[in-house]
């Protein structure tokens, strides 16, 4: 350790590259607080004195030099604390020429005998400043006591909880080189009671004064003279003394931190109740002078400490945190009522505190119980908050009563949840009642109203409807726009990116919905309430172009471990699962997916922007034979539609949906009245226009009478809106069905363009893995078309749904099956979907 101290000088010391005692006979000065090493470097000083021939005297304990001038040297540990009259007489040795001088103190006190031996010495002396040492430093000391370097996380831990005094991190380094500690794992820093020792011989040589200044400035008190003086009860002239003491005995670090080992001494040994005062003193102090000492205020919280003004600070602090931390404001809320706030004073707060971060139950419980207090002063925060949460989970009647109870400023939210269940005109009469002169709109409030005037926008029916809909893009785009200075923590019933993206999806702009999404991703809009809505229509426009496995990642990130979905966004969830199973033809996975979505749609009522989920949920059902099952919820949805009179925009998806899962059952009647409101609709918007034409082209190849340039137009029209996935399909089905061989040479080519151009990925499903039997499992002999027919083969799909799904022709996916058959010696069809089973799950 001595050569490393050497080093420290070397780096302390601009002139010299070594102590100058090794190899000089000059004075030399030691100066640095307690346990930086001034007593290890005064014995390499004392010993290259001895080197070089000259006798060393202890100033203490060799008063009278028995040895002839110049030939002796004398040495001063501790000078600070050394009477006057022996520091005199080592001046008068020096002034005599009789001796060399090697002087080790403290920077502080400086008696005056200790002042004039130093500047005694002249010209002819080195003076060497010791002090903490840093991460470097420390490292190479565990290099020198343990063979090797430190995990960083464990240096950092050495390094901070020392303060990098020298005298705590030697021996807390060399009980890690003991073999019965070892370096610990995970970074965590066992410290042994040796140098808790130490710090208390360190705290115990300190005067009562000192260890009472370094227990506030541990409490959190600030090196502030006034501060302190007044804490401490003393003059501000002994302030000044007991930092000198406590910076010189070095567990006080120069940026004004104590030692964190000497803190932990500190708290340990002193009373409990003393710390509490101090504490409670300090925060007056803190307050009275416009300070917000937030961490003291918790720290009296967590001790359970009732205090009025710590609870009025974390109240005010909490009030700034929930503008932009919620889960913050919701531990500030907690610690004041652990100092004394009354709970039912700060229950609305909590209740919003709750809701910003996703914990929806939590914060009905809170709401309700100011809600249920008519003369609460907070009852208007309590109401939007339940207003909200209600909305989320379909209760829309409700949700707008709350709304309007938490006054004029919501009125545009009132009109929101009238418009998703279904009541325009009382939503129309709520934005146009008169306002009172005096009200004030919050940038909360215009939003909300532009999202709802944007919502009736895109419900207006007739000639001018596609002008209609760009308006209410353009209207809900400035609501977002609007919201996003207070964006992440503001309270939605929906959030206007939603809504822009939900008119984007229902028109056919799939890249306008992306777009205003992404956008909303990324700023965090609506906070964690409204991640998993944001991320769940990105899916959704990822599957309607056929990107499925990127709709899969959306998804996966829409699921958050630590909070359920919402009703409403489980309800999307589910129907996603749905999609992308039918779209990939797994029929197993699509029969699991539609059981779950059965339930969530129990759990959530059909409103306005709920149709998408119905929509897919309607054409699986006819897959699946189940349409019955949910016959009264899409009845409800055409009801609400009426209500609203069926808007073009809203009903179009829904119509094309019906019109698909008429088509799958082969249902004339039912197909009908969808083909008929597609017709309509067509008039006025290209969108539908473009799914009516498809309806037909579709029907037209169930029933065998296929035109092949009319399906290559269509499905090239269908991908122009985002169906690509729907286009490609299209165009695949006419190929596999078809009987002229150029026009099914055409229509594959159509499908495989379209997949190329747009992305799409391979509608193939995972097969269910077989349970391998021991030993290593032998490679898949399967070439990758073959696996892809494999799958689907497993799946259960036909030649022609398997031709169509993989651009190809039944007599080619009849030829794959056959060499499949002989290549793995399959005796029969029951045979063969055994060991294909087998293969695939080999294969990965």
């Amino acid at each position: 350790m001595i050569a490393d101290l050497r080093a420290v000088v070397a780096g302390r010391e601009a002139d010299a590259g070594r102590p100058p005692a090794a190899g000089t006979h000059g004075h030399v000065v030691v100066e640095g607080p307690g346990g930086t090493g001034k007593t290890a470097l005064l014995a390499e000083v004392a010993d290259g004195y001895r080197a070089a021939g000259l006798a060393v005297l202890d100033a203490v304990a060799d008063p009278t030099p028995n040895v002839a001038a110049g030939q002796f040297a004398v040495v001063v540990d501790d000078g600070q604390w050394l009477p006057a009259a022996t520091l005199d007489r080592v001046r008068h040795l020096v002034a005599d020429g009789s001796c060399r001088v090697a002087v080790a103190c403290r920077p502080w006190p400086r008696p005056p005998a200790l002042t004039a031996l130093v500047q005694a010495l002249g010209g002819d002396r080195r003076f060497v400043v010791l002090g903490h040492a840093d991460r470097a430093t420390v490292q190479g000391w565990a290099r020198e006591l343990l063979g090797g370097p430190l995990p960083p996380d464990l240096l950092d831990g050495v390094v901070s909880s020392t303060g990098g005094l020298p005298s705590l991190v030697v021996p807390l380094l060399r009980s890690l080189a003991h073999p019965r500690v070892g370096i610990p794992p995970e970074g965590r820093l066992p410290v042994p009671e040796q140098v808790l020792d130490a710090v208390r011989a360190a705290l115990g040589g300190l005067g009562e004064g000192t260890r009472a200044l370094m227990l506030a400035v541990a409490t959190g008190a600030p090196l502030e003279t006034e501060v302190l003086a007044e804490l401490l009860a003393v003059v501000p002239t002994r302030v000044g003394e007991l930092l000198g003491e406590a910076r010189s005995s070095g567990l006080l670090l120069g940026s004004g931190a104590v030692v964190p080992l000497a803190a932990r001494v500190l708290g340990e040994t002193a009373p409990p109740e003393l710390v509490r005062d101090l504490r409670r003193r300090l925060l007056g102090l803190l307050v009275e002078r416009g300070d917000q000492p937030t961490v003291l205020a918790r720290r009296l919280a967590a001790d359970g400490v009732r205090d009025a003004g710590a609870a009025r600070l974390l109240e005010r602090q909490a009030d700034v945190a929930l503008r932009s931390d919620p889960a913050a404001a919701r531990e500030l809320l907690d610690a004041a009522v652990a100092c004394g706030a009354p709970a039912t004073a700060v229950a609305a707060r909590r209740s919003q505190a709750a809701a910003q971060s996703g914990d929806f139950d939590a914060a009905l419980q809170w709401a309700d119980t100011v809600l249920c207090d008519n003369t609460s002063p907070d009852r208007a925060r309590a109401a939007a908050v339940a207003a909200t949460v209600l909305a989320h989970r379909g209760l829309s009647a409700h949700s707008a009563a709350l709304y309007r109870l938490a006054g004029p400023q919501r009125t545009g939210a009132v009109a929101l949840a009238l418009l998703s269940g279904g009541s325009a005109a009382e939503a129309q009469a709520a934005l146009e009642a008169p306002r009172e002169a005096a009200e004030i709109p919050t940038l909360l409030a215009g939003c909300e109203e532009l999202m709802a005037r944007g919502v009736l926008q895109s419900l207006r029916a007739g000639e001018h409807a596609g002008a209609d809909i760009t308006a209410a893009l353009s209207t809900l785009s400035r609501a977002a726009a609007l919201l996003e200075p207070v964006g992440r923590t503001a309270l939605l019933h929906e959030t206007p990116s939603a809504l822009a993206a939900l008119v984007a999806l229902h028109c056919g702009e799939l890249g306008v919905a992306e777009s205003v999404l992404e956008r909303a991703v990324a700023a965090d809009t609506g906070g964690a309430p409204s991640r998993a809505r944001h991320l769940l229509l990105l899916a959704w426009a990822a599957m309607l172009r056929g990107r499925l496995n990127r709709a899969r990642e959306h998804l996966l990130r829409a699921q958050d471990p630590e909070h359920r979905l919402e009703p409403r966004d489980d309800l999307y969830l589910q129907a996603l699962d749905v999609g992308l199973a039918r779209r990939s033809g797994d029929a197993p996975g699509l029969a699991a997916a539609w059981a779950r979505a059965r339930e969530a749609l129990l759990r959530y009522p059909i409103e306005l922007f709920s149709l998408l989920p119905l929509g897919e949920l309607m054409i699986a059902g006819a897959r699946l034979g189940e349409s019955d099952r949910i016959a009264p919820d899409v009845a409800a949805a055409q009801a609400l539609l009426a209500r609203l009179g069926s808007p073009e925009l809203w009903a179009t998806p829904l119509h094309w949906s019906g019109a698909q899962a008429a088509i799958l059952l082969d249902d004339p009647s039912a197909l009908r009245p969808h083909a008929a409101a597609l017709v309509a609709a067509a008039r006025t918007s290209p969108y539908a226009a473009n799914l009516a034409r498809a309806g037909r082209c579709w029907l037209q190849v169930l029933t065998g009478d296929i035109d092949a340039g009319a399906v290559e137009a269509t499905a090239q029209d269908l991908a122009a809106v985002g169906l690509t996935w729907d286009g490609s399909r299209l165009a695949g089905q006419a190929a596999a069905r078809t009987v002229d061989p150029r026009a099914r040479t055409a229509l594959l080519s159509c499908a495989r363009a379209l997949a190329e151009a747009h992305d799409l990925d391979a509608a193939v499903s995972p097969a269910s893995p077989v349970a391998a039997g021991p030993g290593p499992t032998a490679p898949c002999r399967l070439s990758e078309r073959e696996q892809e027919v494999a799958r689907l083969v497993v799946a259960g799909q036909t030649y022609r749904e398997i031709g169509g799904r993989l651009f190809i022709s039944a007599k080619t996916v009849e030829h794959h099956v056959s060499r499949m058959r002989q290549r793995l010696g399959a005796s029969n069809r029951s045979d063969l979907l055994a060991r294909l089973r087998l293969e695939i799950a080999q294969g990965g």
